[in-house]
Order: structure tokens, then sequence, then C-alpha cells
């Protein structure tokens, strides 16, 4: 297994890659390019065990920076940024934060739905 600091330097090279520790036990990995605009992500600090879900980090943040970079959308054929399970099905209650993230994706949908019917 490679050291899991070494799978973000290596995924993002055009990025400074900073990872500090949590009050609640997580980590909070932070990405910033050279706008200077950051990326911030809390992982699990159980994630860091894990190759696989070291991978899974990887990519969402990719997706993350391709999203905001207008490169993809949610909802276009053949893409596959999404098709991770909702990480708030664990059987405990939903985070504040993933819920909030929920709400604005089901808000985009819906907004991009109206502009297709208006538009169509």
């Amino acid at each position: 297994m490679k050291l899991p600091f070494t799978a973000f330097y290596d995924a993002f090279p055009q990025h400074q890659v900073t990872v500090q520790p949590r009050p609640d036990g997580s980590l909070l990995l932070t990405l910033q390019g050279r706008d200077g605009k950051p990326v911030c992500k809390a992982i699990d600090s159980e994630a860091f065990y894990s190759d696989e879900r070291v991978r899974q980090v990887i990519h969402e943040l990719q997706r993350d920076l391709k999203l905001e970079a207008g490169e993809v959308h949610w909802h276009d054929k053949g893409v596959d940024w999404v098709s991770r399970e909702l990480p708030t099905y664990q059987g405990g209650p939903v985070h504040l934060t993933a819920a909030k993230t929920l709400v604005a994706r089901r808000k985009q949908a819906l907004e991009q739905q109206s502009r297709r019917t208006q538009a169509g």
C-alpha cells in the first residue's frame, strides 16, 4: 500500500495538498490550485488505511474539481462521476453537510429540468 498522502500528491500535482486534523477525529484535506482557490474535503481518518477508500476520495475530488470547472455535468450521458453509493446510508443519521449537498444537487437538477422544459 502506498502512503495515502503520496497518492494525493501524485493525483493532484498541480495543487498544493495539505491535511489537517479536525476536532471530531476526521481529517481535512485541502487542495489549493494556482488560482489560490482552495477545495476542502473532510475525510474519515480510517479511510487512509484503505487503498480503495483513498482511490474513492481521489475520484470524488477529481469529480468536484471538474464540476466546478464546468467540464462535466451531473446528468450527462456516459458520465460515471456519480456512480458511487451515497455515504449517508450507513445506519446512522444523515450528516448536516451531506443533507445540504443532497438538497443543492436536487435544486440544481430541478433548475436544469425547468430550463430544458422552457427551451423545448
